[in-house]
Parts: structure tokens; C-alpha cells; sequence
């Protein structure tokens, strides 16, 4: 009934996502996944591309939207169960580990209705993430449980979803370690040689996943050689750099709103003079930042008191929990602390380990009776309330809504006017408005949002058409077919 109950809610409250079209990559991705045999399918799973490998949660993905008539409603049910079956087996895991109902229910329950997600479950584009995680957590139960097969399957199949994958591999050594360190608790002069014994043994029964780690690593290589090349892909190995990010990851993944770090020259500097006009202009981000401001309070000060009345449980709390915690955070943020680019998709795994810790000192307050339960509860209402706020302001702030918007009203205005434009070689998009500045960008806004060529497969399969956008070509060929980008961006 909890499952029930919290797959409920989620659906509910990122239903926006069931409608939400598609936009950008998208296209591209819809493009590449319409094959006619077999030999095609199977071409999916070729590392030699000049775009990133991530061939289940891109071309197989897009592939059985094509199978579902490109039904949009379908395309998001099937990531929704996806990511189902991820936070449950995130429960198993997490009851596995720690033996604890409670403390499972209430982390599987922050994670879930995180509104982080707005970023994975909106955009089909992001889904990947969404494939990994799924992929990983049942990779990591089935190690757990001991069954090794299905655990291999299952991280090859994550290996297939995105590259970070591979970051498996050392958070699995790094958890070992810390999980044997923490099984001796003796003085015997032989602690040393068991440890060693026992992460020795199970060091070996991780060869599986250090040979696939490495054999992925090197698969990677060709296309990523493609993709740092790109302006926000580039890795920049600058100390200053990967601290300012892991930062920023940090406080976003404690709620601090996506948009924020764009009121910041640095984390070291004072905010811009725009960063208070923005709870002038915008109340429901004032009321957003004084509730998660109320909260942290509320939670520091609960647990500072309760260490205060029980001194003894500190080293408790310090435990291989919170030190796993820690370091899984970090690791699987990995290479993406080195980019200038910061996108809170990526907090997707990384954000489990920040809300188990969470979770974990809140369940000390709850358990300890008293004041410190109504602290607790106080707790675990102020977190939901601040997601359902932080669902909708992050609909707004990721632009996912607009974008999608402007492709509903593409689609509309092309398969009104497919016959006649079916007739012409290009279509040209011309910026034909007395409203300055040019709203939304104009055509240079709509060459991102149908990404850029990759629209026409998807409006005209098959058809030899060419896209060419008034910002970059004044010149209008003679056999265009003229669309004011405003018929889209702001139609009547």
C-alpha cells in the first residue's frame, strides 16, 4: 500500500510531464531510432558514432516510442515505470543495508517526489538518467543478494543507458571497504589480517565489474572524443572550477533552487543586485527560499540539540551510513564537476546519498521520543510541502513547459499547412514582428527548440525538405515556404 500510495503522488504531482511534448534532442533521437530491419536494430549498439553512446535510453528508447505511434502520453508511462521499478528497488536496497522499515519508507519517499525530477521525467531527452539509475539500483540489490548473473546483466544494461555508469566501479570498492572497516569492531590483534581478508574476497567478486568498467571506458572513447568537443562538454581541470560546482550540486540537491547559481559571479561572492529583485517580482520564490530556510533551521538546531542531550550517539551517527553517503555523493558526480556547463539532471544518483543522510538524522530525532518526534514530523511535512512548491517553480525555471508549448504549436500550424509546405524545398523561418526586443529570440530560439534539421523527420518523414532560420540567412530562396516564427512562438 506504500508503493501504491507514493507511485500515486508522484504521478500526481509531476503530471505535467504526461503532456509535456517533444522538443530539441528529442527530434534527433526520434530521427536516428526510425529503422525498417533488423540489421538497423541491432546497428543501435555500434560505438562508432560521432554523437554520445547511450544506445538503450536513446535509440531503443525512441525506438518504442515509434511503436507507439509516437503517442506522447506512452512515451512518458513507460519512463514513469521505469522509474518506478528504480525507487523501488532503491527501498529494497536501502531496507537491505540497514534492516530498517522506517528509515527505507521515509528516503525511498524524499527521493521520490524530489522535485529534482522535473528535470529527468519531463524531458525524454534526460531519460537516460532515469534508465540509468533504474539500471544501477537493480544492479546493486542483485550484488547485494548475491545473485551475480543478474547483477551483470543489469549493469550492462545501465553501461548501454549513459557513460557515468562506469562510476560504479569505484563507489562499489569504496562501499566495501567502508562496509568491512565498519563489520570489526574488535581489539584483536588479528582486526587487520580479517579486514584484509574479507575486502580481499570481495574485491574478487567484483572482476566482472572492473573488466566491463574498463572494456565500457575504452567503447566510450570514440564518441566522447565527439562530445567534449562541445562548447558545454569540454573538461576544464581546474581546482576552482570542480569546487564552485560540487558546491552548487551540493546546495541544489538540499533544495536551493536551479536558477539561483545565476545570480552568482562565484559561490565566494555576494549574489547580483537582481537576485533580491527576484523575490519582489516572483512572491512564490520568497515564500519557496523562507520554508527552506525554516527548514534547515529547524533540522540543524534538532539535531544539535539531540547530540547535546545525547553525546554518546554522535559516533553512532558518524557510522559507515553517513560516511557512504558522503563519498557515493561525490563519486558519481565524478567528471561532471569539471565542466563549465552545471545542469541539475545530473543530480539524479548523487541525490540519493544526500537524502538518505536526511532521512537517517531525521529518523534519530524521531525514534529519541518526545520534543525531538515532533521535530521530526515537523521535518517530514516542511520537506513535502517545499517539493510541491519546488515542482512548480522548477516546471517554469527549466523552460520544459515552454518548449514544449512551442513544438505543440509547431505541430499544429505544419500538419495544417503539410500539403502546400510538402510542395516547396525549403522552409524558411522569418522574424516578421514590431514587438522589440524579438520575443523568445525569434527564429534563433526555434532552431534550438526543433532542433535545428531533426524536425523535418519528424513533420515530413522522408521528405527532402531544408529548414533554414531568418537569424542566420537574410537571403529567402526563391522555393521557400515562409513561416513568421511568431505563427509558433505566439500564435493568435
Amino acid at each position: 500500500m506504500f508503493f501504491v500510495f507514493l507511485f500515486a503522488l508522484t504521478a500526481f504531482l509531476f503530471r505535467n510531464a504526461f503532456t509535456t511534448y517533444f522538443f530539441n534532442d528529442d527530434f534527433f533521437f526520434l530521427k536516428i531510432a526510425r529503422i525498417n530491419s533488423f540489421h538497423q536494430f541491432i546497428n543501435f549498439f555500434s560505438p562508432v558514432r560521432q554523437y554520445s553512446y547511450k544506445p538503450i535510453s536513446t535509440e531503443v528508447f525512441y525506438f518504442l516510442i515509434h511503436l507507439f505511434n509516437d503517442n506522447i502520453f506512452v512515451a512518458h508511462l513507460v519512463g514513469f515505470l521505469v522509474y518506478f521499478i528504480g525507487v523501488y528497488y532503491l527501498f529494497k536496497i536501502i531496507f537491505h543495508l540497514s534492516d530498517d522499515k522506517f528509515l527505507s519508507y521515509l528516503a525511498t519517499g524524499f527521493f521520490a517526489i524530489n522535485f529534482t525530477h522535473v528535470f529527468q521525467l519531463y524531458y525524454l531527452g534526460t531519460m537516460q538518467e532515469v534508465f540509468l539509475f533504474t539500471f544501477l539500483s537493480l544492479t546493486f540489490f542483485n550484488f547485494l543478494k548475491g545473485k551475480k548473473l543478474l547483477s551483470i546483466i543489469f549493469f550492462v544494461l545501465a553501461l548501454l543507458s549513459k557513460e557515468t555508469a562506469v562510476l560504479f566501479v569505484p563507489f562499489l570498492i569504496v562501499f566495501l571497504l567502508i562496509r568491512h572497516s565498519g563489520e570489526e569492531r574488535s581489539d584483536d590483534s588479528r582486526i587487520v589480517v580479517r579486514f584484509w581478508t574479507r575486502s580481499l574476497r570481495s574485491l574478487a567478486r567484483m572482476t566482472p565489474y572492473l573488466i566491463l568498467g574498463l572494456i565500457f571506458t575504452l567503447i566510450y572513447q570514440y564518441s566522447l572524443k565527439y562530445v567534449t568537443a562541445l562548447d558545454n562538454y569540454k573538461i576544464s581541470f581546474n581546482p576552482r572550477l570542480a569546487i564552485n560546482n560540487l558546491i552548487w550540486y551540493f546546495l541544489w540537491s538540499l533544495g536551493v533552487p536551479n536558477f539561483t547559481s545565476l545570480y552568482f559571479t562565484s559561490i565566494f561572492k555576494p549574489p547580483i543586485a537582481e537576485f533580491w529583485k527576484m523575490f519582489k517580482n516572483f512572491p512564490e520564490i520568497k515564500i519557496y527560499y523562507l520554508l527552506l530556510i525554516s527548514y534547515y533551521l529547524l533540522f540543524i538546531i534538532s539535531i544539535s540539540y539531540y547530540l547535546l542531550k545525547n553525546k554518546k550517539k554522535l559516533f553512532e551517527l558518524v557510522n559507515w551510513y553517513l560516511l557512504v553517503g558522503l563519498v557515493g555523493f561525490f563519486i558519481f558526480l565524478g567528471p561532471i564537476l569539471f565542466f563549465e556547463h552545471r545542469w541539475m539532471v545530473r543530480l539524479t544518483i548523487p541525490l540519493i546519498f544526500v537524502v538518505l543522510i536526511q532521512s537517517f538524522l531525521i529518523l534519530y530525532l524521531i525514534k529519541a521520543g518526545k520534543i525531538f518526534r515532533l521535530f521530526g514530523f515537523i521535518l517530514i511535512s516542511l520537506y513535502i510541502v517545499l517539493q510541491i512548491l519546488g515542482i512548480s517553480i522548477h516546471e517554469s525555471s527549466s523552460t520544459f513547459l515552454l518548449e514544449s508549448r512551442f513544438t505543440k504549436n509547431a505541430k499544429k500550424y505544419l500538419e495544417t499547412h503539410k500539403k502546400e509546405i510538402a510542395k516547396y524545398k525549403y522552409i524558411y523561418f522569418i522574424d516578421k514582428t514590431k514587438i522589440v526586443p524579438i520575443p523568445w529570440g525569434g527564429s534563433e530560439k526555434l532552431k534550438v527548440t526543433l532542433g535545428d534539421q531533426n524536425f523535418i523527420d519528424f513533420y515530413f518523414p522522408g521528405s527532402s525538405l531544408k529548414a533554414i532560420y531568418g537569424f542566420e540567412d537574410k537571403t529567402i530562396p526563391k522555393d521557400a515556404y515562409i513561416v513568421n516564427s511568431f505563427d509558433i512562438l505566439l500564435p493568435n
